[in-house]
């Protein structure tokens, strides 16, 4: 979890008493608060909590980690109803596992089927030297490729709420994910285009396709069990393939 207010959080203490889980808040308030984890950078929202919970306990992950933000109600929880801990219940670990990664909202706007053009800027982007029209460069940095490997678009569900596979995270070393967080503190980008940058590329750096667009009926009955029936009268069955790693 990102603590980056004041939040409360004795929701996920209390939702700690009643599931085999163990939470890890990192605070962004200097000095971090009692209880809670400090993160190796201030900086990018929940980006550098996420990555200093990977880089922290790279050697001795659990079998899925949820990555969340702290706020118990709030408009990313999209299928159960606002709360975050309705929708950490509801969660079937059969598609974690069978996927690697998976978003923990299904709505497919904002985000798909496109978010960001890489190699495409527009002119508008480049006269206002916005993030998109450098999102080649930082792109390349962060996944350390060159710019034939950066895809021409890249489309994903919004926002940086998710879970992953253990599998999946020790795909990359860790020196991967301490280069992002070199590039998250030393960035001249303010903390919510750190943010927003991330949004684009979780999916990525997990091992995901650039376009990362479910089927909305299907993430529903895929992710949380709620397959229907569809207003077609139709109902859906998960649909679980197997994660080769």
């Amino acid at each position: 979890m990102a603590k980056t207010g004041p939040e409360n959080v004795n929701w996920l203490i209390e939702l700690y008493h009643e599931m085999p889980f163990r939470p890890f808040i990192y605070s962004m308030k200097s000095p971090a608060e009692p209880g809670c984890l400090t993160p190796h950078s201030r900086r990018g929202r929940e980006t550098a909590p996420y990555l200093s919970y990977i880089i922290d306990n790279y050697d001795s992950l659990p079998d899925y980690s949820i990555f969340i933000h702290s706020k118990d109600e709030q408009w990313h929880n999209d299928i159960l109803g606002t709360k975050s801990a309705d929708t950490i219940k509801a969660l079937r670990f059969e598609h974690i596992n069978a996927t690697g990664f998976v978003n923990l909202r299904c709505a497919l706007n904002p985000g798909c089927p496109l978010g960001v053009n890489p190699l495409d800027p527009t002119k508008e982007d480049i006269r206002r030297k916005d993030t998109r029209a450098f999102f080649a460069e930082i792109y390349m940095e962060l996944l350390d490729v060159t710019r034939d490997q950066v895809p021409r678009h890249i489309g994903n569900v919004c926002c940086a709420q998710f879970a992953v596979t253990r599998a999946r995270i020790l795909r990359r070393p860790k020196s991967d994910y301490e280069r992002m967080l070199r590039w998250v503190e030393n960035s001249h980008e303010v903390d919510f285009g750190i943010g927003w940058v991330f949004e684009k590329l979780w999916d990525t750096i997990f091992g995901m396709d650039a376009i990362n667009c479910p089927n909305y009926e299907q993430c529903r009955c895929d992710l949380y069990g709620w397959c229907g029936p569809l207003a077609s009268g139709e109902t859906l069955r998960p649909k679980i393939t197997t994660e080769s790693e």
